[in-house]
């Protein structure tokens, strides 16, 4: 019996030995160079005192971490001598365990996240207070978080000021866009969308009218709106029929019957339907300045998000249209005639009023007149779209966005008619919308630009015009290309919105002064960025997958 122990032992250890090298292990992992024998040296030294360290303040933990580490190696190990393998063991040895220094560092990494989630859920959970009567300062945890701040301030940090009895229209808002999000999830998911066309355009159709939708919710519909004037019908009528008559023209849509008659009742029945819910009196007006928290962030970040992306396309299409520009026996007379018309009326009275040598300058501002001519005929061949989408773009994008923001709220009444006012907060979206399609444009460019000239030469050889062209071969293209762009300036944008409360509106990060401003709730910051954080980062992670689930779809789709 002991001979064949005794020769089993040796069969297996000369078995190692043909798939194993100590002599190549050791070059590779420790003694390769001076340089990584010391990272190892350093790397185990380290490891093994925080370990130490570990065992007496966590040791049941410490040494559940141990065995499973341990266990990991034996795997790896059995799956590098080709006595065992399996996909746990591949998977081991390809992101954890491939090194000497990737195997203590796979350690050293599980006792620092242990320790770090130890603390956290003992600060978040374990030693926390979630009764909002305990959030005064002389009852509060000292040791854990107080979450009663979150429970009390809920409504203010959901809604801000929003009229407490109106809440009923913001849960009918949220639940509107939970069930139509559902509902076009499962029809996509199941094929519906694709199988029955009705349910296709019914959810497009609701997914489009949705920013009114939540408008007539949230801002609600005066009672005695002003009677429309009848030009301004036939003048909106005509404009509809116009664009549909040019697509139609140009081959981008389909002519139909019902879709002609649609467009063209869409204007007096939206007016009509408008009036009706005005005097109804089922949604009376809500100023929005009292919106505020979690709803305006998303009040702010759709709007900006659903506006710059038409803005910037319309931007970038600009910036490389190659139309037929104004002549230069054309631009330099009109260019000289505005210089010396406005030298000899605007100069001579800023010279008179003018200060000191700066002003002075200034007032020979005409000067740029031609300037601005040998720009528009050197860089742009008198192209005024490409020139004056190229200068918003740079002019956008060379600007901080807080300046823009200041800049809507100052300037926004210069051009409004006299006695009309505008919102702090529809000013900031549209200043804000205009900084962000800015970079959308440069994005969607950068689509534009990655499509090869065979697309181009290939649309224009079988007879499409420039509209059809960029609607059916270029654009899609395009925009599959830079998904990954728009998705980050989309969460950019999301995030960014919390800078509108330097302007003095109250979003998310915003109420979260005035709730700290509570003596009841005084010094309880970091609850309050801990619960904002959670909200953004929900957000960014939402619209991360789906753009991720986006790409994956239409990679399989190019396939």
């Amino acid at each position: 019996m002991a001979a064949l122990t005794e020769s089993l032992s040796e069969r297996f250890q000369e078995s190692v030995s043909r798939r194993f090298n100590w002599q190549y292990f050791l070059q590779d992992n420790i003694t390769g160079s001076w340089l990584l024998t010391v990272w190892v040296v350093v790397l185990g030294l380290a490891t093994l005192f925080l370990t130490i360290r570990q065992l007496g303040v966590f040791p049941t933990a410490t040494t559940i971490i141990l065995t499973i580490w341990l266990l990991g190696i034996l795997i790896v190990a059995a799956e590098g001598l080709h006595i065992r393998h399996s996909r746990l063991g591949r998977w081991l040895k390809a992101n954890l365990l491939s090194s000497v220094s990737n195997t203590l560092i796979t350690l050293f990494m599980l006792l620092v996240l242990y320790a770090l989630a130890n603390s956290i859920w003992q600060w978040a959970v374990v030693n926390a207070t979630f009764s909002p009567a305990q959030t005064m300062p002389e009852l509060r945890s000292q040791d854990g978080a107080n979450w009663g701040v979150i429970i009390g301030a809920w409504d203010l940090l959901m809604v801000g000021q929003f009229p407490r009895d109106e809440m009923g229209r913001v849960q009918v808002t949220a639940i509107f866009f939970i069930v139509l999000a559902v509902i076009s999830f499962v029809a996509n998911k199941t094929g519906i969308w694709e199988r029955i066309k009705p349910v296709r355009r019914i959810l497009t159709a609701l997914w489009v009218l949705s920013p009114i939708i939540v408008y007539i919710f949230l801002a609600g519909v005066p009672a005695e709106g002003p009677l429309i004037n009848p030009v301004t019908l036939i003048a909106g009528e005509v404009i509809i029929l116009l664009i549909f008559a040019f697509l139609w023209w140009q081959r981008v849509i389909r002519f139909s019957w019902p879709t002609l008659i649609g467009w063209a009742l869409a204007w007096p029945v939206a007016y009509v339907v408008w009036r009706l819910i005005g005097q109804s009196g089922l949604f009376p007006p809500i100023n929005p300045a009292l919106w505020g928290g979690l709803l305006l962030t998303l009040v702010i970040a759709s709007a900006v998000i659903l506006l710059s992306i038409p803005l910037g396309m319309a931007l970038a299409l600009g910036r490389r249209s190659e139309i037929r520009g104004i002549p230069w026996w054309l631009i330099w007379p009109v260019g000289i005639i505005l210089t010396i018309y406005f030298l000899s009326t605007s100069t001579p009275e800023l010279l008179e009023f003018a200060q000191n040598t700066w002003q002075r300058v200034l007032a020979f501002w005409p000067l740029l007149i031609i300037v601005a001519a040998l720009i528009l005929q050197r860089a742009f061949r008198g192209n005024v779209i490409a020139a004056t989408s190229t200068a918003f773009i740079e002019f956008v994008r060379g600007v901080p966005l807080i300046t823009l923001l200041f800049m809507a709220i100052i300037m926004a009444p210069f051009f409004l008619p006299e006695g009309a006012q505008i919102e702090n907060v529809v000013a900031v979206i549209i200043g804000y919308a205009l900084f962000s399609a800015a970079y959308m444009a440069e994005l969607i460019r950068g689509g534009l630009q990655a499509i090869p000239r065979g697309q181009y030469d290939a649309a224009d050889a079988i007879g499409l015009n420039s509209l059809q062209k960029m609607r059916f071969i270029i654009l899609p293209q395009a925009i599959t290309i830079v998904i990954p762009g728009i998705v980050g300036q989309f969460i950019g944008s999301y995030k960014s919105s919390s800078l509108v409360a330097i302007v003095g509106l109250f979003e998310l990060m915003g109420i979260t002064k005035v709730i700290v401003a509570n003596p009841q709730w005084i010094g309880l910051r970091l609850e309050l960025y801990v619960f904002a954080g959670i909200i953004y980062f929900t957000g960014s992670f939402v619209m991360s997958w789906y753009s991720r689930r986006m790409e994956a779809r239409l990679a399989v789709g190019q396939r």
